[in-house]
């Protein structure tokens, strides 16, 4: 048993110092739906997105995550949407499920507030290939649930313009096991509730140019609060160039472009930490289509 809450806590000890378990891309600013649910049906189109990310290049077993979301309007107040992602860290690998409903209401000519709840599914594997020969042979081993999956529920709420967005969404907020009833003292075991605040704002620089800063709190329980600070030029609403500090942990540069209803991002993260002396970075890759856009009306905001 010592040897599997070891294991536990390395891959726990690996998520806390990037302050989360539920993995994140450096590009979520161009979809912020996986930061928050209540995003789904603020905007006139169905959002379809991907994302590919290889963090910590050149370590082995290095985090590699993707994810797919896809995310609509539903009638006039309402939107529905979901993702799906897989993350593989070392010996784990977890994939994960969400569907979550909005609704939305007008606070004022240019502005909605929407609310958001959502369900969460987590498929966690344990690769016991990764455990030292002496180790397989441990009888806990055997009685733990190597494959497993954990129900959670996701809650956010989000205040939007068309310039401005600000928003709070907390995952797992029922922080069940991950791997059965494995008891430990350490607590590696369960999903943690995370919090998530984003804002934006769109300023114009001239007739075709518009710059976006933009922030990211995050909370873990037991972690310090990390942040992030973004900052993006955006030319004539079709290419941009961007940068991000990730405190503590990176420094992010973006470049990307649309093309009619289809967005493309390439972001490179260049390591702060002592990992920088054995990675190259991360690089990470992203693709959105905006789809049969739905004609909006007068009391509705397009948000962007």
């Amino acid at each position: 048993m010592k040897n599997i809450v070891k294991l536990l806590i390395i891959i726990a000890c690996v998520k806390t110092a990037s302050a989360q378990q539920i993995p994140l891309t450096s590009q979520y600013m161009f979809n912020p739906y996986l930061l928050n649910p209540a995003v789904a049906g603020s905007e006139d189109q169905v959002v379809a997105a991907l994302s590919v990310r290889s963090q910590w290049t050149g370590l082995d077993g290095a985090p590699r995550t993707q994810f797919f979301s896809m995310h609509t309007k539903f009638g006039e107040k309402m939107g529905v949407g979901g993702y799906v992602f897989n993350d593989e860290l070392g010996p784990e690998t977890t994939r994960g499920v969400q569907l979550s409903y909005a609704y939305h209401l007008t606070v004022s000519d240019d502005a909605k507030v929407s609310f958001s709840l959502a369900g969460m599914l987590f498929f966690h594997d344990l690769n016991k290939a990764y455990l030292k020969p002496e180790e397989t042979n441990d009888e806990a081993l055997y009685a733990m649930k190597i494959n497993s999956v954990s129900p959670d529920i996701n809650f956010g709420v989000m205040y939007y313009t068309e310039k401005l967005k600000v928003g709070i969404s907390a995952p797992q907020l029922l922080q069940m096991n991950m791997y059965g009833k494995l008891a430990d003292a350490n607590n590696v075991n369960k999903l943690t509730r995370h919090i998530y605040f984003y804002g934006e704002y769109k300023f114009a620089a001239g007739d075709k140019f518009e710059i976006v800063p933009s922030t990211l709190f995050k909370y873990v329980q037991g972690s310090p609060v990390q942040f992030d600070i973004n900052a993006r030029g955006v030319y004539d609403k079709k290419y941009w160039l961007g940068a991000s500090y990730r405190y503590n942990n990176a420094i992010v540069g973006m470049v990307g472009m649309n093309y009619k209803a289809l967005s493309f991002g390439y972001s490179y993260d260049y390591t702060s930490t002592d990992l920088k002396n054995y990675s190259s970075g991360g690089h990470e890759i992203f693709i959105s289509a905006k789809l049969f856009e739905k004609e909006a009306k007068a009391e509705n905001v397009k948000f962007q």
